[in-house]
């Protein structure tokens, strides 16, 4: 999704919305003392509901594009955001492109579900086999 055509603009636009400053420092930083209680620059746009929750092609597309859904953050910031969610663990990283990869052949398969069951689909087991 990040080839998207869109996506540079969309970047731009939050980094200019953010002013190029961690979101997270914003909010909390000052408050609760992270990071010394200094703002940092932004490093990264993170989507705050991750796109790859998504249960339909047109759902991932609109979480993926929508600003309201995008926040800079710097570094430290968005590791910990991944450290909470625990959404970069081996584990998790493998589950979700294993998910991606059933759900990007499914959208390009039509009869996908209904071939799971004989095993014969175009189900793919191996996210670098991802037919996209």
């Amino acid at each position: 999704m990040f080839n998207d055509k869109r996506w540079p603009g969309i970047k731009a636009f939050v980094w200019q919305r953010d002013g190029g400053l961690c979101r997270v420092c914003k909010r909390e930083g000052i408050e609760a003392g992270v990071n010394g209680g200094y703002i940092k620059s932004g490093f990264a746009c993170h989507h705050v509901i991750p796109f790859e929750s998504a249960k339909s092609k047109a759902e991932m597309e609109r979480l993926f594009l929508d600003t309201n859904n995008i926040i800079l953050v710097c570094k430290d910031c968005h590791a910990k955001i991944h450290r909470e969610m625990k959404s970069h663990t081996k584990d998790k990283v493998a589950e979700n492109k294993r998910r991606g990869a059933e759900r990007r052949a499914s959208w390009l398969d039509p009869n996908y579900e209904a071939n799971q069951g004989e095993g014969q689909g175009s189900k793919v087991d191996d996210p670098s086999k991802t037919p996209i």
